[in-house]
Formats: structure tokens, C-alpha cells, sequence
């Protein structure tokens, strides 16, 4: 084996870590439409303090997976790098 070819090992890895992150991708991406949605479409005089709350929550969900998709690509450099 070369030392620029991956082991197997590394292949798998890589392969496990890029299974968590494309949910987490597919997750964010909804989660910031129906975000950007409700703020477009609606008055800001419009909004309760309930739906001030519940975008919060929203966007708060929102960071919380895009911060974990970019450890797991982070993850996954790490790995390709290895």
C-alpha cells in the first residue's frame, strides 16, 4: 500500500462519518427554509411572543445540527488526512 492510498480502516470511517452528516445536511437545509419562510412571509409587528419563541427554537435547532455537520466533516478531513 501506497502512503497516499487510505486504508480500509479509513475508508470505513470516512464512509460512517459521511452517513451522520447527510441527514444532519438534509435536516438543516429544512429547518432553515421553513426559518427563512416564516420571517419572509410574515410582519415582524405580525409575530407573538410564542412565535418569537418558536423561531428562536428553530434557529437554535438549526445551529445546533450545522455546528455537528461541521464536526463531522471536520471529522472526516481528519481522517483523509490520516
Amino acid at each position: 500500500m501506497s502512503m497516499t492510498e487510505p486504508s480500509h480502516e479509513q475508508v470505513e470511517a470516512a464512509r460512517s462519518l459521511l452517513s451522520q452528516a447527510v441527514p444532519l445536511v438534509g435536516e438543516s437545509h429544512a429547518l432553515s427554509y421553513a426559518l427563512i419562510m416564516a420571517l419572509a412571509s410574515t410582519p415582524h409587528e405580525a409575530f407573538s411572543r410564542e412565535e418569537i419563541d418558536a423561531l428562536c427554537q428553530v434557529a437554535f435547532e438549526l445551529q445546533e445540527k450545522l455546528t455537528r455537520a461541521l464536526e463531522l466533516f471536520q471529522e472526516i478531513d481528519k481522517v483523509s488526512r490520516a
